[in-house]
């Protein structure tokens, strides 16, 4: 999940954020299934079935708690599910779009005052549900951000790295770019512009996790609102993450530029929408996207410092987050926006 951006590209990375846009079209909020019956679409259809979402009121029933110390160095101490739950860290609460909806929350403890090097209570979720090839969808109004924030939304295999982890939303402080990255075995590399008309930004083209401080390929997007308060801002948006034996694809929509089969909720055909995806890998390039990468599990976190964020040269990249970043971590303040605000997570077979 350790993918540094380059100078230029971080530089860019903490511009000034967007401000919101307004008058916001209400017709995406189709997007959102109401809890009372989304089951009965699973498994319908005839091209990509949907075989697995989270969602409404049992949104949390399909993860479990991640509690090992966290494999980036963040200063976190993930929670269990009953600890989490006492602590206010994850709740069901009324949508902000539409008080009609139940929106899921995960978040990092932003109440209590620290003592020098203590770590910060937050979650780490990972699906029940593994699987290999598929459609992922995530309807997200909010994202986490702050200094020493450190979320991702992404898929990993089990034997990690040579089973393969996918970065389809990830980003530090206060970031406005997504950063998509493949993180492999050694051997995979692929091209330094992207194919099939995607928009975004080659990082690196080394995949191999193994070396070169595990930054991965990685791809920016060329949106400046397409990560943290620009894009909460802008009422979130829909990621969608595609992968096949021919390669591996993320788009981003806004809500007014969600495809149309997604806002009705009918079985979801990539090949016809129009909007080109942000980010491409392709097989041809990379053949451990079939031969290495194992079945994913999808995952949830917030972090804080560790390896990426905490780095001096980011921490303090552009003067908008002073100080150490272990300093930070004290001030529960700080944390206000830490937090994930999620609709639903879909994944299509």
């Amino acid at each position: 999940m350790f993918s540094p951006l380059p100078s230029l590209i971080q530089s860019t990375y903490v511009l000034t954020l967007l401000q919101a846009f307004l008058g916001q079209e209400k017709s995406s909020l189709k997007f959102y299934d109401p809890s009372a019956d989304h089951k009965k679409t699973i498994g319908k259809g005839a091209n990509y079935q949907l075989v697995f979402q989270s969602i409404g009121k049992t949104f949390f029933d399909e993860w479990d708690f991640f509690l090992e110390a966290d494999p980036t160095h963040g200063m976190v101490e993930y929670q269990a599910s009953e600890a989490a739950w006492t602590k206010g860290l994850v709740i069901l609460q009324p949508s902000s779009m539409d008080k009609n909806f139940t929106s899921a929350i995960m978040k990092v403890d932003n109440y209590t005052y620290l003592a020098d090097g203590q770590h910060r209570n937050s979650i780490r979720l990972t699906s029940k549900k593994s699987f290999k090839y598929g459609l992922v969808i995530l309807d997200v109004m909010k994202m986490p951000f702050g200094c020493s924030a450190w979320p991702a939304f992404w898929t990993v295999g089990e034997n990690w790295p040579h089973g393969g982890e996918i970065d389809i939303v990830e980003g530090v402080n206060m970031g406005v770019i997504n950063q998509m990255t493949l993180h492999s075995e050694p051997g995979c590399k692929v091209k330094d512009k992207m194919t099939r008309s995607a928009s975004g930004k080659v990082l690196h083209t080394d995949c191999d996790a193994t070396g070169s401080g595990n930054v991965g390929c990685g791809v920016a997007d060329p949106s400046s609102a397409s990560l943290g308060k620009a894009f909460n801002d802008n009422g979130g948006g829909v990621f969608a993450m595609e992968w096949t034996e021919s390669g591996i694809s993320i788009w981003r929509f806004n809500r007014t530029e969600i495809p149309e089969d997604l806002a009705k909720g009918e079985n979801p055909q990539p090949s016809k929408w129009s909007t080109p995806p942000v980010a491409h890998w392709d097989q041809e390039d990379c053949s451990s996207l079939s031969r290495g990468f194992s079945e994913h599990k999808i995952v949830f976190d917030i972090t804080l410092c560790g390896d990426w964020a905490g780095a001096a040269d980011v921490f303090n990249a552009n003067g908008l987050c002073s100080g150490s970043c272990s300093a930070v971590v004290k001030d529960p303040s700080i944390f206000k926006d830490a937090y994930w605000e999620v609709a639903s997570v879909k994944l299509y077979q």
